[in-house]
């Protein structure tokens, strides 16, 4: 398994005296964070649109994924995993494949500590291909709001977990990127942040939906 991470920083922009006057000492730019790795024919790329936010700050967490061989890879269910102090903002739950943007809920189990979608259960089917004249990447994404409870200037971990037709998933819950509250980025397993670089358990949702593990 390869893994890349690349991460955003915090940024200060330096304004004239007028503008100083109006709007104070400038503005911080987010620090987004990536996280690449290679497992099993399926590429994945996860982004947290800041890695650094601000408590009251909605973030976005996106996971594309893309085949490199013709296998094709079917999501049965997905886990997005986040820390217990960031709330799930209803109905930001999406899949974006080849045919559009489709939402997941009311598919879609919500926890402290992860959100679920059963896509077994869906109209629609979350089909990874890559064949000739037929590729087709998909992407979950979902949005969090940052709570008063998140430790300040700890890294915290996100990841993803699911099942497919290719096996069950369940190495990548803690593979980043990570998150500070009031801090400088961090990564996942195997990865560095920097403050000077420039942004660039389903147990309950399996029986409810009928779906096995």
């Amino acid at each position: 398994m390869t893994l890349r991470f690349t991460a955003g920083a915090t940024a200060a922009t330096a304004l004239g005296l007028g503008a100083l006057t109006l709007f104070g000492a400038g503005s911080a730019m987010a620090a987004p964070g990536t996280v690449t790795w290679t497992d099993n024919g399926t590429v994945y790329n996860r982004t947290v649109s800041n890695t650094t936010p601000s408590v009251g700050e909605k973030i976005t967490i996106t996971t594309k994924f893309e085949r490199t061989n013709a296998t094709d890879e079917q999501i049965n269910w997905l886990k997005d995993w986040h820390p217990t102090c960031l709330t799930y903002v209803t109905d930001s739950a999406k899949v974006i494949d080849s045919a559009g943007t489709h939402g997941v809920e009311p598919y879609l189990e919500i926890r402290p500590d992860f959100i679920a979608g059963d896509f077994t259960a869906t109209s629609y089917k979350v089909i990874i291909k890559k064949r000739l004249g037929d590729v087709q990447p998909a992407t979950f994404s979902a949005q969090y709001t940052v709570g008063a409870d998140c430790a300040k200037g700890a890294a915290m971990t996100t990841g993803v977990e699911y099942l497919s037709n290719l096996g069950h998933h369940a190495d990548f819950k803690t593979q980043g990127p990570s998150i500070t509250v009031g801090g400088t980025p961090g990564g996942g397993p195997g990865g560095t942040g920097s403050a000077d670089a420039l942004p660039g358990g389903l147990g309950s949702l399996l029986s409810g939906f009928g779906s096995s593990r």
